[in-house]
């Protein structure tokens, strides 16, 4: 499963010239094999999957997307797991927000559907594949991945039969068959996700609202042409040197995909600055 994420996202990547980090040592990282992330209250968080943009074995990007992966064989955790994706990634999103970074989660195996509710309704992407799905890919190769916990369950002895049989695969052609047999039995599920993945990636400004809190607003059709008003209308307009306190911008940045930031400077130029980010 994790190289069923990793070949998704390496598309994405490759697609649209980002960075893709994942648990394997990086030289960034003084060759950690964990991929942490500090929040803004300064609490670390290991993930699964960033994609960045800059980034490369020796730099750290911006952070354009998160997403985590799990395993469930049975539903009675798969509660406690999406709130345990969700409190890894969320902190680290809302820190940072100004560049709308997509949020998702692959999940395998057994996940109830308000297990998956609730990560979509706080804005995740979700791509879920089933425990059925699971078992069909492994039938490809004569594999039987199925196993029952308690008495009569699978037994330690049958597990090993079974992960014996798998070993005795020649790689990477039987990683590949189950991989093809994934994407074959959820083909549109997984060209949704990577849809809305590239929609964040590919996201645009299409108006930058600005209000001099002096009492007016002006609205710009982009980032560059709210910067030069700005900057021309501090050549225009001066305040009064008692005065200059109680100036202030408020910041609008509404995108193609619907999203928006909102944002209150004091100083123009910290406005400024925060717009570029943007440009």
């Amino acid at each position: 499963m994790e190289f069923f994420v990793r070949n998704i996202l390496g598309e994405v990547a490759q697609q649209h010239g980002l960075y893709l980090d994942y648990k394997r040592p990086r030289k960034t990282r003084g060759g950690q094999g964990k991929v942490t992330w500090q929040d803004g209250y300064g609490n670390k968080h290991d993930l699964d999957y960033v994609l960045e943009r800059g980034g490369t074995e020796d730099t750290l990007g911006v952070p354009m997307a998160f997403v985590e992966s799990a395993w469930r064989r049975y539903t009675k955790h798969s509660k406690n797991k999406v709130q345990e994706i969700e409190a890894a990634v969320m902190p680290i999103a809302l820190t940072f927000s100004r560049h709308q970074p997509f949020c998702g989660a692959v999940l395998a195996g057994e996940f109830t559907s308000s297990a998956l509710h609730q990560l979509e309704s706080k804005g995740f992407g979700v791509l879920h594949i089933p425990y059925d799905s699971i078992l069909a890919a492994f039938r490809e190769l004569g594999i039987d991945a199925s196993s029952e916990d308690g008495v009569g369950g699978t037994t330690e002895e049958h597990f090993q039969e079974k992960i014996a049989k798998w070993e005795s695969q020649p790689q990477p052609q039987a990683t590949n068959r189950l991989l093809v047999k994934l994407h074959a039995l959820h083909q549109r599920e997984i060209a949704d996700f990577k849809q809305r993945l590239e929609a964040a990636l590919t996201r645009q400004v299409v108006s930058v609202r600005l209000t001099v809190l002096r009492g007016h607003s002006v609205e710009c059709s982009d980032v560059d042409s709210a910067i030069a008003y700005l900057i021309e209308e501090e050549k225009s307009y001066r305040l009064r040197e008692e005065g200059e306190q109680r100036e202030a911008f408020e910041v609008q940045i509404r995108f193609n995909t619907s999203a928006k930031i909102e944002a209150t400077f004091p100083k123009r130029a910290e406005a400024i600055t925060f717009l570029r980010g943007f440009a």
